[in-house]
């Protein structure tokens, strides 16, 4: 995009101001123009057109020491919507969102048996939720690791999303964006992690120790030890039936015994990163707090004394993580371009 054009700045003028607003509820045109260094003029033009268009509102007035109250603005959330969509193996969620991205509608619905089956399904799911509608759908967020062709049957555009980085969105939006350098790692039937917008897909093959044979052909990996996969070829080793991540959960046991390789792995890729935290995501996150506890005092034991206040931390959005990742992953890329913003950021720091 080249910056330098008139409509091109005016769009990403609107863009910046739009985000604003969604980030600091009831700002002012006054607060929006010194926060974005942008003109009173200016400000007034984008944010009169985006009150016409129906997407900003004017939320109520703000006294001031001198002169006439100053309007407060807020995204209308009523414009329009997004849709995400978690598909699962044991059962899919759909979800759609306000342009704050809050959820307004749920419906879980079975992943079928197979491809066919699953788009079935999910249009069905997706009439109901759809049932009434009269604004706008902007976009829809998949979040899958699966192979499956489902836009096709979306009436809307539509991205896929790898599960680790919807939940890591989550987590972010939780917390205000401010997990800065915070290595986060999924712990589900696999492990995976992730890192300053990255994946780290080999994070589960860590070598820890020798051990089981792992599928990817070494000895040892982190995922013969913690994994959903591992802890249920040990859970029905042990007591001799199958067992659901609930169940395993409440045979904390399984879990003590393996929280030393987890605690080695966290300590080898914070040194390499340089992570100042962790936070455990996913199905296996659930732990006790006194597993928190133990795997925090083993993890400061193998990191140098300067890193004393470095933490382990339990996953904040939880289960609902998936889901709210997705509709916040859907306003970012379709309604708020806020990836577009991001390398404007980078662009104006050279």
């Amino acid at each position: 995009m080249d910056f330098s054009r008139p409509d091109n700045a005016r769009l990403i003028n609107r863009l910046k101001t739009l985000s604003a607003i969604r980030e600091k509820e009831n700002m002012t045109r006054a607060e929006l123009s010194r926060e974005l260094l942008i003109n009173k003029v200016s400000i007034s033009e984008i944010v009169d057109a985006l009150i016409k268009e129906g997407l900003v509102k004017e939320s109520g007035k703000l006294a001031i020491d001198s002169g006439r109250p100053a309007t407060l603005l807020d995204i209308d959330v009523r414009a329009g919507k997004v849709i995400g969509l978690a598909i699962r193996e044991k059962g899919c969620l759909i979800a759609a969102s306000d342009l704050k991205g809050k959820i307004l509608r749920l419906e879980r619905f079975p992943r079928g048996r197979d491809e066919e089956e699953l788009k079935e399904n999910l249009h069905a799911s997706l009439e109901r939720i759809l049932r009434n509608e009269s604004v706008s759908i902007y976009g829809a967020v998949i979040v899958t690791e699966g192979k499956e062709d489902l836009k096709s049957i979306l009436p809307f555009p539509s991205i896929t999303l790898p599960p680790i980085e919807a939940q890591v969105i989550a987590e972010r939006r939780r917390c205000d964006d401010e997990l800065e350098k915070m290595l986060f790692i999924m712990a589900g039937e696999h492990i995976s992690a992730y890192y300053e917008g990255l994946r780290l897909d080999e994070f589960g093959h860590i070598r820890i120790a020798h051990g089981e044979p792992c599928y990817c052909g070494k000895n040892g990996c982190l995922e013969t030890f913690f994994s959903g996969k591992a802890f249920k070829a040990e859970a029905e080793k042990r007591y001799g039936k199958p067992m659901g991540t609930r169940e395993i959960l409440i045979h904390s046991e399984i879990i003590e015994e393996r929280l030393r390789p987890l605690a080695v792995s966290i300590a080898l890729a914070t040194e390499t990163l340089g992570a100042e935290s962790t936070m455990l995501i996913g199905e296996y996150s659930e732990l006790r707090d006194e597993d928190y506890a133990a795997l925090n005092s083993m993890v400061l034991s193998l990191l140098p004394g300067w890193k004393k206040n470095y933490t382990v931390f339990k996953s904040i959005a939880g289960e609902s993580g998936m889901i709210e990742g997705a509709c916040h992953a859907a306003l970012d890329h379709f309604f708020y371009k806020r990836e577009l913003l991001e390398k404007l950021k980078e662009i104006e720091k050279l």
